[in-house]
């Protein structure tokens, strides 16, 4: 764990102490989750290894919450053909099932992009309804991705590229 992800955990864990049992409340959670200037929660995950960037903003009565997720680098044929083929293989299915929301960079980058417009006010379960019905369309893709392309916190935390 780096430095600031400790500290963020520590001062999750010193406001859930001060809270108790209570609400922690929209104020408490976007200061938690890195409420911007612009007023927009801005927070990032690790789930099976894959990075994901969430911000959240809302107007009125209606809220728009954007996801981005690195799934990696996609294998260079010289590594692994097979390996590259395969991941070809479960892009375009990804594609296919999720839309458009799953490319492939010119750096060779593979990128999930997920975007939720909700007619409610923007809150802690919004946020968190919106995250898990993107990991349920998205997790069988992802399980199939870890098999051939190296997860980029796998990568941060020094386990090896290849989990062959």
């Amino acid at each position: 764990m780096n430095m600031e992800s400790a500290a963020s955990a520590k001062q999750f864990i010193e406001v859930a102490n001060e809270v108790g049992s209570g609400s922690l409340g929209l104020n408490r959670a976007g200061e938690l989750a890195g409420k911007g200037e612009d007023g927009d929660i801005k927070f990032t995950f690790e789930y099976l290894g894959f990075l994901f960037a969430v911000r959240a903003a809302a107007s009125e009565q209606r809220t728009n919450v954007r996801f981005h997720a690195n799934l990696g680098n996609m294998p260079y044929t010289g590594e692994s053909a097979e390996r590259r083929r395969d991941a070809m293989n479960i892009l375009w299915f990804a594609a296919a099932k999720l839309g458009g929301r799953v490319r492939m960079t010119p750096e060779q980058r593979i990128l999930l992009t997920e975007e939720f417009w909700l007619d409610e006010p923007l809150t802690p379960t919004a946020l968190m309804t919106c995250a898990a019905k993107l990991l349920l369309k998205a997790k069988p893709y992802l399980e199939l991705l870890i098999a051939v392309v190296s997860p980029p916190a796998r990568v941060a935390d020094g386990v090896p590229e290849s989990i062959d």
